[in-house]
This record gives structure tokens, sequence and C-alpha cells, in this order.
């Protein structure tokens, strides 16, 4: 019997150059991203044409890579340009404002940070991030245990979400982070070759499912959702016109998610039992609502994070010095210290910064960030911002690319990569959510992999060795006989 480990058949280095492009964006795409960076720094095009360049660089990019592996840097790339640059961009072009929400500095002066901020870290982490060949990496995997697999995650994950009520304190942000295996376990489901394993993998996401349609807050769900999607797309090769369709129809769901949020959540709050699908299409069909402005105007608003930049840049440092690094440096340390040795350590949600940073008052139930392009401004001024988005994307290869490198060696950790950076992929999280999630994600995920190692190691089919076949003689060449006349 010959073991299939592919380590051992290719060697590690040949091993990391099948599985593991260096780049996770095109030449191209990269150049075009830093010219865009440019224009925008010194307003040589129009800020609506350098969005729309920019998000089509990065769609692009999205697409090439979306029947690959889970496209995670090129997913961050997409968030960032939509959020930054696309939604400012929407609200400058049109009337359609929002109330407190509208953009608080000039179209110029906003894009002069926003464009080379955003579109510099993109092209980093497109240019310097790794991208992984999921088909690749799982060849000749054995799956026979994934089903118990995502049996014990999921059972795992069911009891912390009943733990974390009476834990709380600083246990809270553990047993969190125990309750999102289910999706680690939703993974295992898919890949396991079990005849259950869609249901199962379904019934992984019935919490997330019932509370996101419980509450009316969507984003977790989405986010999961997404990143599931596409594990579950790259197990094949698929056509350009497939992958199309497939954002299409992404595209088309998250437009019909935000133009009905509004209402699904006032009904709920009047005791009514909202329809989801319904409201979709009583707004989105012609001559629905989603059409009216002020609806529309609220869809832009939501995906506009650069209303609270432009807040950041209109407060800070008019009314409110700059930070000079002051809330990355507390980012850093809450992100290694537990809260039991830290009494004041900062709170999760971004309330206090962004009270402090943009001057605007939010509810203590409100979570609201200023990202960390917001957080950018707010520490470094503009030129400084800049080079922190630098800064802090290539932070995020470096972490990124040291968990691929260990998902080279122990295959099945690839569905644990999610765990660990599902709140990078976000654009207005926090830089001090988003360390904490690096930190503590990475000590949860290899410490529930190494146990789940140690019960149901990662094995590779094996093959009966074909014995080879003894080398005929040599045959003899014999003379043929004629007969005298």
């Amino acid at each position: 019997m010959n073991s299939r480990n592919p380590i051992r058949r290719f060697g590690y280095r040949s091993w990391l150059k099948r599985i593991i492009e260096k780049r996770s964006g095109s030449i191209a795409g990269i150049f075009f991203l830093v010219m865009m960076g440019f224009a925008g720094l010194f307003q040589v095009a129009p800020n609506w044409f350098i969005a729309a360049c920019s998000f089509v660089v990065v769609a692009y990019e999205l697409q090439k890579r979306l029947d690959q592996g889970v496209p995670l840097l090129p997913l961050t790339g997409v968030i960032a340009v939509l959020q930054f640059l696309v939604g400012p961009a929407l609200n400058y072009a049109t009337s359609y404002q929002f109330g407190r929400y509208s953009m608080r500095t000039s179209e110029a002066a906003y894009f002069q940070f926003a464009a080379p901020a955003t579109c510099f870290y993109v092209a980093l982490i497109l240019a310097a991030g790794g991208s992984i060949r999921q088909r690749n990496l799982l060849e000749g995997l054995n799956t026979r245990h994934f089903f118990q697999i995502g049996l014990l995650l999921n059972f795992v994950a069911l009891f912390a979400t009943y733990a974390a009520g009476p834990g709380g304190g600083g246990l809270a942000f553990l047993f969190h982070l125990l309750s999102q295996l289910r999706y680690v376990g939703a993974l295992y489901f898919i890949f396991s070759k079990h005849k259950l394993r869609y249901p199962l993998a379904v019934l992984s996401c019935f919490h997330l499912v019932s509370t996101s349609l419980g509450s009316g807050m969507f984003h977790d769900l989405i986010l999961w959702l997404a990143i599931l999607f596409c594990y579950w797309f790259a197990q094949k090769k698929w056509t350009t016109v497939v992958k199309l369709t497939a954002l299409t129809t992404a595209v088309v769901a998250l437009f019909s998610i935000q133009v009905i949020k509004q209402e699904y959540r006032s009904q709920l709050r009047r005791g009514m039992d909202p329809n989801l699908i319904s409201l979709a299409f009583e707004y989105i069909t012609p001559g629905g609502r989603a059409w009216e402005n002020d609806v529309l105007s609220l869809a832009i608003t939501r995906l506009n994070q650069g209303w609270i930049i432009s807040a950041v840049m209109n407060h800070v440092p008019a009314k409110e010095s700059f930070a000079d690094g002051e809330t990355i440096k507390v980012a850093a340390l809450s992100s290694i210290a537990p809260r039991v040795l830290w009494a004041n350590k900062v709170r999760a949600g971004g309330r206090e910064n962004f009270r402090r940073f943009t001057g605007l008052q939010i509810a203590e139930s409100t979570s609201m960030g200023i990202s960390p392009l917001g957080e950018a401004y707010a520490n470094f001024d503009k030129v400084g911002g800049i080079l922190f988005m630098v800064a802090f994307g290539a932070s995020f290869v470096v972490f990124y690319h040291l968990a691929l490198l260990y998902a080279a060696r122990h295959p099945t950790f690839i569905f644990w990569i999610p765990l660990i950076f599902y709140q990078a992929i976000k654009a207005e999280t926090e830089v001090s959510v988003v360390l904490n999630q690096l930190t503590k994600g990475s000590l949860v995920a290899f410490a529930c992999f190494f146990a789940i190692q140690q019960i149901f190691p990662d094995r590779f089919r094996k093959t009966q060795a074909i014995p080879e076949s003894k080398p005929k003689p040599p045959s003899v060449a014999v003379p043929e006989l004629t007969h005298a006349r």
C-alpha cells in the first residue's frame, strides 16, 4: 500500500507552488488600482470614475478566483471599495441624502484621502497576499470522519451558545468564538460526501438564520452564507458566465435586503410576522417601493461608510486633536490582554471612538464603528493615514499567508480560516475588533483544530501499489526455412 500524502509525493516547496499563488490579483489590476489612488490624491479624474473603475477591477479579481478557493482577499477588497468609494461617490453625485448620514466634507477633500488610502490598501493585499487552490489542497483527502467532526463541532457550538449568557464577563467573547464553530462544522458536512451533508449544513446555520430573522440584523448572516457558498462553489471549475450569474444574483439579493430592512424591522417592532421573501418581491419588482427616492437614499446610506469618515474629517482636528496612534496602541494591547487583567479595557461596539472622533451621539444599544479608514485619519491625518492603511493591509496579508502555510501542511485547516479572519473582511469594523478577532480567533482555531486532529487526524486515501510486471525475455528470431528445389 502506498500513501498518497501530497507533501511526500511532490516535496514541500513543489507542493506550495501547486496550491498557493503568490498573489491574489493580476499585475494589471494592481497597477490600475495604484493609478486610481494617485488620480484621487491629485484629483485629476472624476471621483465617480475612480470609484467605478476601482470596483470593476476588484470585482473582476473576485470572479476570477470565485471557483478557485475562498477568495478572502479579493472579497475584502470589494467590500472596502464599495463602502469607502462607491457609496460616497453615489452620495455626492445624487440627491439621495438621508438626514444625519450625509457627507460632511467637500467631495475633493474626502476623495483626496479616501481614494489613495483605499486603493493602495486594496492593491497591496492583492499584490502581497496569497490565493489558495482549494481543489489541489483537498485532493485525495480521506473524508470518512468529516461527518463525525461536523456533529462534534455543532455540539460544542450549541453548548457555547447557551453558556454565553451565564458566563458573561471575560468569557463572553470566548463563548462567542466557540459558537462560531457551527460554521466550521457546516464546511465539514459539505465536504463529507455524506448523503445528508447539505441538510445538515443548512441545519448548522439554523440558529444564525432564526436570530437574523428575529432581530432584523442580517450582516453576519450575509457574511457567513457568502463564505460557505465560496467553499462549496470552489469544489469544481465553472465558466465565466456561471460565475457572473452567481455574482449578479448576490448583488440582487444584497440590494433586496438593504431596501426592505427598515420595513422588516418596523413590522417586527409592531408585533407583526414579516415575510422576507414576499417583502423583497413587493419592493424590487417594477413599480415597487425600492425605486422611490427615500428608499434608494436609505439603501445608498447603508452602503456608504464614508459619511462616518467624513464626520471624522470634519471633527478632527477642528474640535478633537489627532490621537497620534493612541487608539492603535490600545487596540494592540487589548487584543492580547484578557479583560480580567484590564478592568478598563475598551468595549466592543465602537461607541467610544465614534462619539469622540465624530462629535455625534449614539445610543448605548447602538454599535457603530469609525472603520480602519476613519481611525487612520483620526490618528495620523491624511498622509499618515494613507501610510497606516498600507501598513494595516501588510499586517493582514502576513497573518493570512501564515494561515495558508499552515493549511499547506494540514489541509483541513482551510475550513478554520474564516474563524480567524471574518471580522477583518468587514470594512466598517474598528482596528481593535479586527486585532481582537485575529489573536483570539487564532488561539481558538488552533486549539480546537489541534484537539480535532488528535481524534481525527488528516489522512489521505491509499491506493494499492501496482506490481511491476517482469520483463519478457527478448524474442529470438527464427530463420525462415525454405525447401530446396
